[in-house]
């Protein structure tokens, strides 16, 4: 089965859009993501970075990291000093307008926006929840744009089962859930759920860590923990055989190398992955 290899732009993230569009291609990905603050700061306009993608062979996929529009999230006073474990400002993703992530897709080629509810407040009423999640899908089908739904332990959307319920509550064809092994895991989930629900999945976030340490700082690239990878994937990528297998890892050592070397090292990940899952 021959697999598209996607990019995720925190994978690379020491790279701006121009360069993540370079590496990806010389690394053999064929599709990347990015955020509207990712282009905002490219410095390149739009007719050339589709020139750069077409000469890298690399097409944009997924805008990443909405959260703006869902209910539960931090406001005012609360978003000033929000950083993630790894100290980076990560407030663009509850304080970008929606309407930026749909024009940075148009700008790209991108067809799907991920929706994460990012620091929300896990006792977000749920049906709340779904209201806004399907008043968002429906205005990305009218962009012609896919919603994928990712869900976040510690949040109000902590699980699979949650986001799966979520997704079909609004029923939508151009709604999936986004699946990140990692929050699969730290929540309490397991491959067989994924793979009871493989056709509800839109987007894929492959990383990896060890079982027992589930909750360290660091993820790492497929291949270097211990989690059944090719039990969470396979059943996925029978149900959409079309859909890219990303690659999203932050991890420090990572972001210490050249952005080539990082690429690379991540690209060999992934096909190591897909070759187990194909010799299964």
């Amino acid at each position: 089965m021959t697999t598209e290899l996607e990019l995720c732009t925190g994978t690379v993230r020491q790279a701006g859009l121009v360069e993540l569009i370079d590496v990806a291609g010389r690394a053999g990905f064929s599709a990347i993501t990015t955020n509207p603050t990712h282009y905002a700061q490219a410095g390149v306009d739009d007719s050339t970075l589709r020139a750069m993608m077409a000469d890298a062979g690399v097409r944009v996929t997924n805008i990443d990291g909405m959260g703006s529009v869902l209910p539960g999230i931090p406001v005012g006073a609360a978003i000033e000093p929000y950083r993630d474990f790894h100290g980076r400002d990560v407030r663009r993703t509850f304080t970008t307008p929606e309407d930026d992530f749909y024009r940075t897709a148009h700008a790209l080629g991108g067809d799907s926006v991920n929706l994460v509810h990012f620091a929300g407040d896990p006792n977000t009423d749920e049906a709340a929840l779904v209201d806004r999640i399907g008043e968002v899908t429906e205005r990305a089908a009218a962009q012609g744009l896919r919603i994928a739904l990712e869900f976040l332990p510690g949040t109000g959307i902590p699980d699979f089962a949650t986001a799966a319920g979520c997704v079909r509550a609004v029923g939508a064809s151009n709604l999936g859930i986004t699946l990140d092994c990692r929050h699969l895991v730290r929540s309490g989930g397991h491959a067989t759920e994924v793979a009871a629900d493989a056709d509800l999945v839109g987007l894929l976030q492959m990383d990896d860590l060890f079982i027992d340490a589930p909750d360290g700082p660091e993820r790492l690239l497929p291949g270097d923990g211990d989690l059944p990878l090719v039990d969470i994937l396979s059943p996925v990528r029978r149900a959409h055989p079309e859909l890219p297998v990303g690659v999203e890892v932050f991890n420090a050592d990572l972001y210490a190398m050249t952005s080539i070397d990082a690429a690379t090292a991540a690209a060999a990940s992934l096909r190591a992955l897909l070759a187990a899952c194909d010799d299964q």
